[in-house]
């Protein structure tokens, strides 16, 4: 598990801790932010895996078509041409866009970060509750104790 995925759980740990509609919607964001990411890595790796076939296929075909450096050039290798040509643009619209998504989770994690924080600074000025029972001796300091309810 790498860090960023740690952290990533950590940060869901708290904020499932606590139970407000703030945290709920966090969660459902935190989710979708996630799914977006998984789903652009898959297109960047199948867009990879196109262009490193069509790249094979071009290599193929320079090594054992005959008329690959004639002036006119055979179907398979404009096929090759064009997937390689459209997987690199796809490919690199990918990674930017899984730039983007990423930066936009990050922003979601760092929203998640603040809301905790400010819910444990609130929680620390938050007065400590009052006792409900109060211990009185009945017998001197040294005797029996009872504890009696406060009203």
């Amino acid at each position: 598990m790498s860090e960023r995925q740690k952290q990533t759980q950590f940060l869901r740990e708290l904020i499932r801790s606590h139970d407000s509609d703030h945290c709920r919607e966090l969660q459902v964001r935190i989710a979708n932010a996630e799914q977006n990411e998984r789903c652009v890595g898959s297109a960047v790796r199948l867009a990879f895996l196109l262009g490193l076939l069509s790249a094979l296929g071009l290599g193929y075909s320079a090594v054992l078509v005959p008329e690959f450096f004639q002036s006119t050039t055979p179907v398979a290798v404009q096929i090759f041409s064009a997937l390689l040509l459209t997987s690199g643009i796809c490919f690199f619209s990918f990674v930017w866009l899984s730039c983007w998504y990423r930066s936009a989770s990050n922003a979601i994690y760092n929203e998640g970060r603040t809301f905790i924080i400010s819910q444990q600074k609130s929680a620390a000025f938050a007065p400590a509750p009052l006792p409900t029972t109060k211990a009185v001796s009945a017998e001197g300091p040294h005797g029996a104790f009872a504890t009696v309810p406060l009203t």
